[in-house]
């Protein structure tokens, strides 16, 4: 409290009225007054009482009116920035948008997910709304469906009470076939049955670029191998087109110009090389030497004589091959027909993508695996080749 020149009646009656409507204040709140040496008035003084009450009635009007003026003020904000923004919804209808919350998650950075994928119109309109409404409380982690347009308060329900939907997953490995694929998918409980992955798999129509070449006539080699996770409900197209999204996601920067140029093949020829070194190569480091054989061997008019498509033209796997599983009739026998089979045989690696693009420059035409099938012995002789081949039992 500051000091007061105890002489000067007004500036004596101007504190006792200060402190009066002070303590009138706090009557409205605790529902009394606590009477002090400081705030007790003169009652032998009724004109100290009229000054004390007109001076209360004048300072409560500006208060309330400095109140309502902020209130105001804040609903005009409001309006402008609502309508600014196209409020937290106006946003794209008619289907859903699928949304991961991670844990560390914030109301901000969930409310940009929402946004760019056009749930709500404005993600500052919806952290305000939650913040001004009190349900800003913490979001909880998981994948959610929103319809895009559903109303702000449903969403803040379903985040913060947790209403994640349920989710099936599966792992698709290196060297799949689209077959063995569908069997996976299946076998995942996620409701998609082996035939209705198959028939989705079996159509190229799903609008990416690289499924335009007329020699595609399937998705095989395109199914990107990896862990993925789906909502229940998801149906076989949806979940084809998920996996080819990733192909396209991860051959990003894969040089398939440069490569086409210089080795004078199409990327669709490119990605069934990938798939033979997927199937043949034993290590990581011997893929691009793998793709330097073949492509030495296309070169050199020489048939590839690959088992993998051998086994591929079968539909099964059989650990060792006969003569007569050398003689099929089909076109992907790299025995008989040379040059590239058709198509992949498997959905290769990033890896062996890459190999086939940047093979190893040498002049080797023959490998064969070692008898611990840890990596495979490559010459350009081809009686040492025999000889590697009789050590192998081969």
């Amino acid at each position: 409290m500051k000091r007061y020149n105890r002489k000067n009646t007004r500036d004596r009656r101007d504190l006792d009225a200060h402190l009066d409507n002070l303590g009138t204040t706090r009557s409205g709140r605790s529902g009394g007054r606590k009477r002090g040496s400081s705030g007790v008035r003169n009652p032998k003084n009724p004109r100290a009482q009229r000054n004390s009450r007109r001076r209360q009635r004048s300072n409560l009007g500006p208060v309330l009116l400095g109140l309502l003026a902020v209130v105001a003020v804040l609903g005009v904000v409001y309006l402008i920035v609502s309508s600014a923004f196209g409020g937290e919804e106006a946003a794209g209808q008619g289907d859903n948008a699928q949304i991961e919350v991670v844990q560390g998650d914030t109301l901000s950075s969930v409310a940009d997910k929402l946004e760019e994928n056009e749930v709500i119109g404005s993600s500052f309109m919806f952290t305000l709304q939650a913040r001004m409404s009190g349900e800003s409380a913490e979001i909880k982690p998981g994948r959610y469906t929103f319809a895009r347009g559903e109303d702000g308060d449903s969403i803040r329900t379903k985040l913060t009470e947790g209403e994640a939907v349920p989710t099936f997953a599966f792992t698709l490995p290196e060297g799949l076939t689209l077959e063995q694929a569908a069997d996976t998918v299946a076998e995942s409980n996620g409701g998609i049955t082996r035939q209705q992955f198959l028939e989705a798999a079996r159509s190229t129509e799903y609008g990416y670029a690289f499924l335009d070449d007329p020699a595609i006539k399937n998705t095989e080699g395109f199914l990107f191998p990896k862990s993925y996770e789906f909502e229940e409900g998801t149906t076989a197209d949806q979940v084809v087109n998920r996996l080819l999204e990733q192909y396209l996601l991860e051959t990003e920067n894969v040089d398939y110009a440069g490569a086409s140029e210089d080795l004078n093949l199409t990327e669709y020829e490119i990605l069934t090389v990938a798939s033979l070194i997927e199937r043949e190569a034993a290590n990581d480091e011997e893929r691009a030497r793998i793709a330097s054989v073949i492509y030495n061997r296309i070169r050199a008019g020489m048939p590839l004589q690959i088992d993998a498509t051998i086994q591929y033209a079968r539909g099964e796997q059989k650990e060792n091959l006969s003569l007569q599983d050398l003689e099929i009739d089909s076109p992907y026998n790299t025995y008989q027909n040379p040059g590239l089979p058709p198509g992949p045989i498997a959905s290769p690696s990033l890896k062996s993508i890459q190999a086939a693009v940047a093979p190893e420059e040498t002049d080797l035409v023959y490998y064969v695996i070692t008898p611990d099938g840890s990596e495979h012995f490559f010459t350009n002789n081809y009686d040492e080749f025999l000889q590697a081949k009789a050590e192998a039992g081969l």
